[in-house]
Parts: structure tokens; C-alpha cells; sequence
């Protein structure tokens, strides 16, 4: 079975990057729908498929060991994308982000948390910090989140993530130092919508700029 699929342009002409994680029982191929719909040029899209359609088994309100070592493995293989996606530091981490909805947006903020620094960007789609309240949301090695770019949604009517956990992982991640913009839209399912996309491509455009190296990541 192919876990990985890849659009837009090829290795070695890219001029940026972005790693695609799907949801909970999704495909990578929605995913790759979604960086349609983000439609920012210049850029290589992976998206890798995870064993059984599942990042790790529980919810991401349980404690992160509950949810080992499916957990680890899972941001392990997205360091994996994002070290590929770099082709040997032809792009830099400023030049590389990770797009996820749900469970792949819950990875895409645990992996910010685990590496710290190795890209400029995460657009989280309904997604959140793992873990019950109380959880030591703190960066690797001593570190902060300055230099990261986040862009996060939710709702208040999203039946799988109350707004009040959206509202935390924003704050959280501000104090860590990063620069977070955030988006409750009312009456939203558990969907990406157009809106959504829309606001993540102007986002994107101005934390990753096409073949613009940034300064200032750490």
C-alpha cells in the first residue's frame, strides 16, 4: 500500500514545503484536496497516510501515555517528512510548514512542542494539545516557540473539541512564544471550511514566503 503521495512541485524546485496530516479515519488524498484549496505556489506537498487511517488510538484529551508509543512514532515520522522535505538544507527550516485537521493537526502541534525550530509554520484545523489538563506543555530541551508561526480554529459547535480547548492551545503556545492567529468560527462542524482555507492561504503566504529565507527562526 503507498503511505506517501506528493503535489504540486517536485523535489529540488520547490521553493518551500508543507507536510499534509489528515485526520482520524481520513485519506491522505483529502489532504492533498485541501493544498488545492490553500493554493500557494512553489510549493512541495507531502502527505503520508498513517497505519489504519489513525496517528495514535485514543483522544487527545487522555494522557499522552495512553496514547504510546503510537504517539511518538507518529511525530517521529513527521521529522522524518519534514528533514526529507528540506532536501539536505536546500530549504531551510523558514522555508518548511505542516498543515494538519484533527488528529494531524494534533500532531502538528505536539511535533512544534518536540522540535522546536524545524519549520516556520503550522496551520492547525481544529486541533489541539494532547493531553488532560495539567499536562507540562513545554518545549524540548529547555526551548520556546519563538520564531513559529501558528494559525488554529475551532468552533462552538465542533462536537469532538469544546471552544474552551481551542482558546488554551492558543494561549499556551503564546506564552511558549509563539506567534499565534486564531479563528473560532460559529456554528462550524468538524469540517474545514472555505472560510477556513481562505484565511490559512493568506496566512500562509505571509509566514512562508516563496523562496524569501526568513530570519529570526530558532
Amino acid at each position: 500500500m503507498v503511505r506517501l503521495r506528493e503535489a504540486g512541485q517536485p523535489r529540488g524546485l520547490a521553493e518551500r514545503a508543507g507536510i499534509l496530516l489528515h485526520g482520524r479515519s481520513r485519506t491522505k488524498q483529502e489532504m492533498l484536496d485541501l493544498a488545492t484549496g490553500l493554493d500557494i505556489g512553489g510549493t512541495r506537498w507531502i502527505a503520508p497516510y498513517a497505519d489504519q487511517g489513525l496517528w495514535y488510538p485514543g483522544r487527545f484529551m487522555e494522557p499522552l501515555e495512553s496514547n504510546e508509543p503510537f504517539l511518538t512514532r507518529s511525530v517521529e515520522r513527521c521529522h522524518r517528512l519534514i528533514k526529507d522535505a528540506s532536501e539536505g538544507g536546500r530549504l531551510g527550516p523558514e522555508q518548511l510548514f505542516i498543515v494538519g485537521f484533527s488528529q494531524g493537526a494534533c500532531i502538528a502541534v505536539e511535533y512544534a512542542l518536540r522540535h522546536p525550530g524545524c519549520c516556520r509554520a503550522i496551520v492547525v484545523f481544529s486541533g489541539y494539545l494532547m493531553g488532560p489538563p495539567g499536562t507540562d506543555w513545554r518545549p524540548a530541551e529547555g526551548r520556546t516557540l519563538r520564531g513559529l508561526r501558528v494559525f488554529l480554529t475551532g468552533s462552538d459547535m465542533d462536537e469532538w473539541i469544546p471552544e474552551e480547548r481551542t482558546r488554551q492551545t492558543a494561549q499556551v503556545l503564546t506564552n511558549l512564544g509563539a506567534e499565534v492567529e486564531m479563528h473560532v468560527y460559529p456554528s462550524r462542524t468538524h469540517l474545514v471550511s472555505n472560510l477556513e482555507l481562505s484565511e490559512a492561504r493568506t496566512f500562509l503566504a505571509s509566514a512562508v514566503p516563496a523562496g524569501q529565507p526568513l530570519s529570526g527562526v530558532t
